[in-house]
Order: structure tokens, then C-alpha cells, then sequence
């Protein structure tokens, strides 16, 4: 299972960083001529990711107050994303044996949960947009298969427990 959730979030961090990329391009239009047209811009589905991120809800520290509106920590959600794909990278292939507090089944399964709850509350706000971003729904299945991975192995903590 370690195998796949590494692997799981090296793809959740190249979407993360392809978010953060896509973002900074549509903010930082240095050359008016230069139109900048993201990858996952896709006009045959509708899709258009370079519109999501520039919703407020695309930096949620801010957006729920957790820090000031363009403050040092007002950081885009895939930075966000970024580093909670580094935690799992390194606790399911660097840190497997260790027995570090971060690395904790319990600890995983809230981070995770966090995780799958900001997915829930960002899908949905796409789905009363109704617009559509393959980046974040890719993410969000990401996000949902590692909360499910991490229940899993609260389960099997139990049952160690109870053996």
C-alpha cells in the first residue's frame, strides 16, 4: 500500500505544482501580447482550471479567515496541496519504521481527512459553478483514494490492538 500512495502523491504533486504554475502565469501577465493558455483548458468539455484558480476560494486560508487576505501565508491551495503530498511521499516511503509523532496512523488519518474535506468543499463549489477543472477532480480522487488508505490502516491499528 506504501507503493501506491507514494505514488499517488507524486502525481497529486505535479497536479499541485501544475496549479501553482497555471496560477502564477494568469496573474503575472507581464506581456499583454502573450496570451497564456493552460494545458487544462479544454474548450471541447468546458473545462477551464485557469478560471478556478483565480476564485477566491483558491487560496482557503484566507477565504476562511485563517490568515489575512494577501499576507505571506494567503498561499494558493496547490502550495498547500504541494506540501501535503511531500508529508505523504515521505511518511509511506522515507519514514515507514520510524515512529515519529507526524507519522502516527491517527495523525495520517486526520491530515488525510483535512485533506479529503477541503476536496469535498471545493468540488462542490464547482459543481454550484458549475464549471468543470480535470486538475482539481483528478486531485480530489487522489485526496479521496489516500483518506481511504488511511482509514484502512486505522482499521488495522484497531485490530492490531485488539490481537
Amino acid at each position: 500500500m506504501a507503493v501506491n500512495n507514494a505514488i499517488l502523491a507524486i502525481i497529486g504533486f505535479i497536479l499541485s505544482a501544475y496549479s501553482v504554475y497555471v496560477e502564477h502565469k494568469v496573474d503575472q501577465k507581464f506581456n499583454p501580447d502573450e496570451e497564456f493558455r493552460a494545458l487544462c483548458d479544454i474548450e471541447a468539455i468546458g473545462a477551464s482550471c485557469s478560471a478556478v484558480f483565480q476564485l477566491p476560494e483558491g487560496k482557503m486560508l484566507s477565504f476562511f479567515g485563517l490568515v489575512p487576505k494577501d499576507s505571506a501565508l494567503d498561499i494558493p491551495n496547490g502550495i498547500l496541496g504541494m506540501l501535503f503530498y511531500i508529508y505523504v511521499f515521505l511518511r509511506c516511503s522515507l519514514f515507514r519504521s520510524s515512529k515519529l509523532f507526524l507519522l502516527d496512523r491517527s495523525v495520517n488519518a486526520t491530515i488525510c481527512t483535512l485533506a479529503l474535506a477541503s476536496s469535498i468543499f471545493l468540488a462542490r463549489k464547482l459543481y454550484v459553478i458549475k464549471e468543470i477543472c480535470v486538475v482539481c477532480l483528478t486531485t480530489h480522487i487522489v485526496n479521496t483514494i489516500m483518506f481511504y488508505r488511511a482509514m484502512l490502516e486505522m482499521t488495522k491499528k484497531q485490530k492490531d490492538k485488539v490481537s
